[in-house]
């Protein structure tokens, strides 16, 4: 059964780390890590951060999800500290490359849908524990991402790099809204869901 959590445990970051540093599927976004430490080590720093502002959902501690709406913000102390711990982590040439890379793809959903007053929610993290991958956790946290956005009336946005996520959406019902380019063979896809379509 999903339900809301206070709060995550420094365990519960842990798992969700090794989730993402683990996923047989590279994502573009660690392309350049080290190692799987860089990546937990990375993923523990956004983890603490978002925790701050998102609202916290865990299928029976097996999965994860963390989503934002158009009144969530990074608090400012939240926000440097982020990039602080992302200079430390991955150093200052890569923040930069990433930053750069990021302006280059254009505005991100996120934003245009804030701009234009839209209410939505966000999934910011979606992660299962590495031992019930194969279990469709995935789809029932979607589901009720999607009967979330319904209940709320507002669309349900995420965003990945990975083609296989990407189908993986598209199958559980979000539409591909726009393919932006970071650089040659690397995308970001913005998924969306509008329950009113």
């Amino acid at each position: 059964m999903i339900k809301r959590k206070a709060n995550l445990t420094e365990q519960e970051m842990l798992a969700i780390a090794r989730a993402f540093a683990w996923y047989p599927n590279p994502s573009a976004s660690f392309d350049g890590f080290q190692d799987e430490q860089m990546i937990e080590r990375y993923l523990l720093l956004t983890t603490s951060v978002m925790k701050t502002y998102c609202e916290i959902y865990s299928l029976d501690e097996r999965a994860y999800m963390m989503i934002s709406n158009e009144s969530s913000m990074t608090p400012i102390l939240q926000y440097f500290r982020l990039l602080w711990g992302m200079l430390w982590i991955v150093g200052p040439a890569r923040v930069y490359r990433q930053i750069e890379r990021g302006t280059e793809a254009g505005i991100c959903q996120e934003v245009e849908l804030r701009k234009k007053k839209i209410p939505f929610i966000h999934i910011e993290l979606l992660a299962v524990r590495s031992e019930h991958w194969g279990k469709h956790l995935m789809s029932e946290m979607i589901a009720f991402a999607k009967a979330e956005a319904r209940r709320r009336g507002c669309v349900c946005i995420l965003e990945t790099d990975e083609r296989v996520k990407r189908d993986k959406y598209l199958h559980l019902g979000f539409a591909l809204r726009r393919t932006r380019t970071l650089r040659e063979g690397v995308a970001i896809y913005d998924m969306i869901y509008d329950p009113k379509q």
